[in-house]
């Protein structure tokens, strides 16, 4: 983590990186540990602001910036697998698409969206951090429903995380599509998706054989 260690020694040099980091882990490890069941998210500047009380700094203006350094580095290392932006054009042709995704700094996932030119193709975008919650809670999935104004039963939804998606999807009573690339095993106690897909490839033609499918 040099490069957080960089400004941290900018930002914080009566403090040392080694004492900041277990601070921010420890934090992290508890607000992953308090979010169920409501799943309030916690913004990534609140994140730092609660590592920086731990080591004695009260500092809201210190977190913030520690907080977009962060975030510019996340953003700096996603890319586009090749192939999804031809899949979601594709899609965005015929049927209304939503995105809902856990990220707790809003304008960082919003304009990794726009770095890839995928942004357009949604004609909703709800992010855990303007929301208030994340994926399980159905909420964040309902409000996405209600959004594009569509039913529950007229919609599906697609991720790669079991946890997050499918038990979402499921507690928000939507069709959950499961994007299985590794072929792992359903964690206990999940919902059965209803369909598993290796590939975002492999989507537009399931859509296609899917029951009531047409043009959304």
């Amino acid at each position: 983590m040099g490069w957080l260690r960089e400004a941290a020694a900018r930002e914080l040099p009566a403090v040392s990186f080694d004492e900041l980091l277990p601070a921010l882990l420890q934090v992290s490890e508890e607000i992953v540990r308090q979010r169920p069941p409501e799943y309030l998210e916690v913004p990534s500047r609140e994140r730092f602001r609660r590592a920086l009380a731990r080591v004695g700094v009260d500092a809201s203006d210190i977190a913030e910036r520690l907080s977009l350094v962060h975030m510019a580095y996340l953003a700096s290392t996603t890319c586009l697998p090749a192939g999804h932006g031809g899949v979601l054009e594709c899609l965005a042709a015929r049927y209304r698409l939503g995105l809902v995704s856990n990220f707790d700094h809003g304008p960082t996932a919003r304009r990794v969206l726009a770095t890839h030119g995928v942004e357009r193709f949604f004609k909703v975008i709800l992010i855990s951090d303007g929301f208030g919650r994340r994926k399980p809670h159905p909420a964040i999935f309902q409000a996405a429903l209600h959004d594009l104004g569509v039913r529950a039963d007229e919609a599906v939804y697609v991720g790669d995380s079991a946890a997050d998606d499918i038990v979402g999807a499921t507690n928000a009573q939507l069709a959950g599509i499961w994007i299985n690339p590794k072929g792992e095993l359903l964690p206990p106690d999940t919902p059965q998706p209803r369909a598993v897909i290796r590939a975002l490839e492999e989507l537009p033609a399931l859509l296609e054989q899917w029951p009531g499918s047409s043009d959304k």
